[in-house]
């Protein structure tokens, strides 16, 4: 997607929301956000965050290891004296002293810069502006923090219920969960795959609160990061998903249906051209994996020359007259039999092929 300059306010663009459209964007560059005459400064590289040195709050971050018992106080000031003497970070002072191993180290600074960030996740405004730029050079970039682990974080530790009304459709109304590629890689806890389970089992958030065993505040953060990722939607807020009830949809089945096998076919020619005949073999391994979890629409579905997923005849016969359940059913299965094509893609050809298929694929409109 392009990188382009853009600003706008919290109070329209909840952050952790923001946080995933840069990350579609791939952007790099720098998110400044105001708040009077306070601001938070994030730098970002293909989408990632950018745990940077210059803005890393050494001091602060040398005080939580005193407080959390990491590290004795008499020891934090012998990292301070070394920094201030030798003209160096208390990041190296602290390696150079041998008061904390490097692993330890770097997974303590990221998570306290997480930590220092989650404020942003509860502001309810303020104006922000996102300027794109070049990268971090390495000697000033710590690390980088994958954004989709970074928004369920912050949604996870959300105490305010009014932001979370902010992006979740209204109970009655029906839902659209996607499968996109990157949900393979996403570290849910236990009762968020629980949640998602059933969603996808639920026409609305009214059927889904009555069955969740989470309780209505933990299910709502859980619905709310998922909308932020664009797992969750409502139908007339998704482009790739119509409303299936007003007689739009069922007229518009075919072609729908059509450009949802485009992406499968564009799946195949992708891998096709790397590794030859070959690919057809692993994708259709990976509808016939796919298959168990499906039900019993795709149970007849098959893989075809072209990489095109062939469904129940008789459905497709009667596409244009499809009832609204089955058709969200179909816009689901095609979402899990892409996800499961571009994951086979990871297996046999590794992660930077993957990433370059879905790149691909955002750019042609595809996903």
């Amino acid at each position: 997607m392009k990188d382009c300059l853009f600003e706008g306010s919290l109070v329209e663009t909840p952050f952790p929301r923001l946080l995933f459209i840069l990350w579609q964007r791939e952007a790099t560059g720098r998110l400044r956000i105001r708040r009077g005459s306070a601001e938070s400064e994030l730098h970002f590289d293909k989408g990632r965050v950018v745990l940077d040195k210059g803005s890393f709050p050494e001091k602060e971050f040398l005080k939580a290891l005193v407080k959390k018992k990491v590290l004795p106080a008499e020891a934090a000031r012998q990292c301070e004296k070394r920094a201030a003497e030798a003209g160096i970070s208390r990041i190296r002072a602290l390696g150079e002293l041998g008061l904390v191993p490097p692993l330890p180290l770097w997974n303590l600074m990221e998570s306290f810069f997480v930590r220092q960030m989650f404020p942003l996740f509860e502001r309810m405004g303020g104006p922000f502006a996102y300027e794109p730029g070049v990268p971090i050079g390495d000697g000033e970039r710590l690390g980088l923090l994958p954004t989709p682990d970074l928004i369920l974080q912050g949604a996870r530790q959300i105490q305010d219920g009014a932001l979370l009304d902010r992006l979740l459709p209204e109970e009655s109304e029906p839902i659209y969960v996607a499968s996109p590629p990157f949900l393979h890689h996403l570290p849910l806890e236990p009762h968020e795959r629980y949640a998602l389970a059933l969603l996808r089992r639920s026409p609305n958030l009214k059927s889904f609160y009555e069955r969740s065993e989470l309780g209505l505040a933990q299910s709502r953060k859980v619905l709310f990061a998922l909308a932020c990722l664009d797992i969750l939607a409502s139908p007339e807020k998704d482009p790739k998903a119509r409303p299936a009830g007003d007689g739009a949809a069922a007229a518009d089945a075919p072609a729908i249906l059509e450009a949802l096998n485009e992406k499968c076919a564009f799946v195949h020619k992708y891998i096709a051209k790397q590794i030859g005949p070959l690919a057809h073999t692993i994708l259709g391994n990976s509808l016939e994996e796919a298959r168990a979890h499906l039900g019993p629409v795709f149970q007849k579905m098959k893989l075809l020359a072209d990489g095109r997923v062939a469904i129940d005849p008789a459905l497709e016969a009667t596409a244009s007259h499809l009832p609204e359940e089955l058709f969200r059913t179909l816009l689901q299965g095609y979402d899990e039999i892409l996800a499961a094509e571009v994951l086979a893609v990871k297996k046999a050809l590794g992660p930077a092929h993957e990433a370059a298929l879905v790149r691909s694929m955002e750019k042609i409109g595809c996903l």
